[in-house]
């Protein structure tokens, strides 16, 4: 292992170090006005750019945890995820795999509401991605940083929330690796 993906490995653990003492803190009984959530979420990842050239649209799946301040308009997501692009041209077998962890930043557009409202999301992540299948064989999986942002709409429910939300990634790789996730999720 390099000694930058080791460095990254040991900051991603590092902040979840520190996010899960919280999360045990809050379960049992905390004071605190800050409410944590846990999430799932699926949806359509269109390729776009460099990965659109030999990917198809594919799928993509995620579990999120999520901390937000009583008030504020501001909350904080970590999500996993990942992604399947079914390589294009008639090579069904050859699949190129996305998996991802990112630390999103929600804002919300309004004023918080029982009856649901838009919000802004964006981060930075850390995304390993590889070729799988009758073409390549594996290949090893790469790792490299990336962004997000897009718009979401959430709307509460009866013990939980659903969320729709679409957003740009890209993964700064030496392929140019963008894709438009569109998702529907749960948080409860």
């Amino acid at each position: 292992m390099s000694f930058i993906a080791h460095s990254r490995t040991k900051l991603l653990a590092a902040f979840l170090a520190s996010i899960v003492p919280s999360l045990h803190a809050n379960a049992q009984g905390g004071s605190s006005s800050t409410a944590y959530s846990i999430g799932a979420n699926a949806g359509l990842a269109i390729p776009v750019s460099d990965l659109s050239s030999f990917t198809s649209s594919g799928y993509t799946v995620g579990i999120t945890l999520g901390m937000h301040q009583a008030l504020a308009p501001l909350s904080f997501r970590l999500e996993g995820n990942f992604t399947e692009l079914p390589w294009s041209g008639g090579n069904s077998s050859t699949k190129h795999r996305i998996y991802g962890f990112a630390l999103d930043g929600l804002y919300n557009l309004g004023t918080v509401s029982t009856n649901g409202g838009l919000y802004l999301t964006g981060g930075v992540g850390y995304y390993g991605w590889k070729d799988t299948g009758t073409l390549f064989g594996d290949t090893q999986t790469t790792w490299d940083f990336g962004i997000n942002a897009g718009l979401g709409y959430y709307l509460p429910l009866s013990g939980f929330t659903m969320y729709f939300e679409g957003r740009y990634t890209n993964v700064f790789s030496d392929v140019h690796q963008a894709l438009f996730p569109i998702t529907v999720g749960i948080t409860f």
